[in-house]
């Protein structure tokens, strides 16, 4: 069996498809007893540092995720245009650089 590679557009649709999901089921009294109620597998909670480099004709800068016990989780390096936004996920050492240098290892959040 091929897997198939996800793609912007894919997730685009599904998104359409599960905020037409919610606005159905948010109607209804009981929406968790219709069958098309997805129960969550689990409500994950944590906090996001930005760090800006740049701002204006353009930006781009870091985006760590820390647990609610402010360890670090990883992060992404991204840039924003006008409408567009691409990000790449961190490595756990380049996440860790990041940390290390712009908040010097520490976060209270």
């Amino acid at each position: 069996m091929v897997k198939e590679k996800i793609t912007k557009e894919m997730v685009f649709n599904d998104l359409q498809d599960e905020i037409k999901r919610i606005d159905t089921l948010s109607k209804l009294d009981e929406p968790q007893e219709n069958e098309e109620y997805r129960e969550p597998l689990c409500l994950d909670i944590t906090k996001e540092v930005k760090i800006l480099l740049s701002w204006g004709g353009g930006e781009d800068g870091f985006k760590l995720r820390f647990n609610p016990e402010n360890e670090l989780l990883g992060g992404v390096y991204y840039m924003a245009d006008w409408g567009e936004y691409e990000e790449r996920e961190l490595s756990e050492d380049e996440a860790q650089k990041v940390f290390d240098f712009y908040m010097f290892g520490s976060f209270e959040g």
